[in-house]
């Protein structure tokens, strides 16, 4: 875990939101992807992956062009937004590393489409989004509208410098991770030996999974420093808390 921590953090900073393709994954690739998504998969969020003509192609707001290869995430039993979003960017962030262009797609996908070429346990579970997945002549220059580490945390940039490093990393690398329409609805509060995710927004039904997102992207970055441990909830937030039991 702790090599594919380190690749995730490299690709972290790396990937950008395509949405244009040069083509879908190959047989080989895609084989690849299938054993990923069964290794990525937990008993409350599993992914479905595929290629099916049409799937990018809704009645309207098309998004996606190029490709026909996607990543369902589907939730078993639940919402479970905070685990779809962490696992799908886990997923994300290995096709990155494979050197596969990437995008997440909350609504603009053929959902009849996706419905019949994706086998679901219609009493369990539902399709919350799917990933976009192909090659690409050229990757798209990342969006520099994010907000700010003051925004982000409510501390000044000469008090942020006075943190540990592990916790300025992890905060960092949570200020890139997607979202929505790139709205970024999360608050971090840093705490001694953690750091608090608060949802701020429900944005367009995706603020949980965007939450997700960001905590993954918290793990990565303090990973980077050495450090791992476990996600807790307090009072309804996630709270990521050092494990001392763990040789960092």
């Amino acid at each position: 875990m702790e090599s594919s921590m380190e690749r995730w953090y490299e690709a972290a900073f790396k990937r950008v939101s395509v949405r244009k393709y040069s083509g879908s994954a190959s047989r080989d690739e895609l084989r690849v992807l299938k054993e990923a998504a069964k290794y990525f998969s937990t008993d409350d969020v599993r992914i479905v992956v595929g290629r099916q003509e049409g799937i990018f192609n809704p009645l309207i707001g098309k998004l996606i062009s190029g490709t026909e290869t996607f990543a369902a995430l589907i939730s078993c039993e639940g919402d479970h937004d905070y685990m779809v979003g962490s696992v799908g960017e886990a997923f994300v962030l290995e096709c990155t590393a494979m050197g596969l262009g990437t995008c997440w797609v909350g609504g603009t996908y053929n959902r009849n489409i996706a419905n019949q070429c994706i086998r679901l346990d219609p009493e369990t579970e539902k399709i919350r989004c799917l990933i976009a997945i192909g090659h690409y002549d050229k990757l798209p220059e990342r969006k520099r509208n994010r907000k700010t580490i003051q925004n982000l945390t409510g501390i000044e940039e000469r008090e942020f410098e006075l943190l540990p490093e592990w916790q300025r990393s992890a905060v960092e690398c949570a200020r890139i991770a997607p979202s929505a329409r790139n709205y970024q609805p999360w608050e971090f509060d840093v705490l001694k030996d953690s750091l608090q995710v608060a949802c701020i927004s429900k944005n367009f039904g995706f603020g949980g999974i965007d939450c997700g997102i960001a905590m993954l992207h918290i793990e990565i970055g303090a990973a980077h420093c050495g450090i791992y441990g476990d996600w807790q909830v307090e009072d309804r937030l996630p709270l990521f808390t050092i494990d001392y039991n763990l040789d960092t």
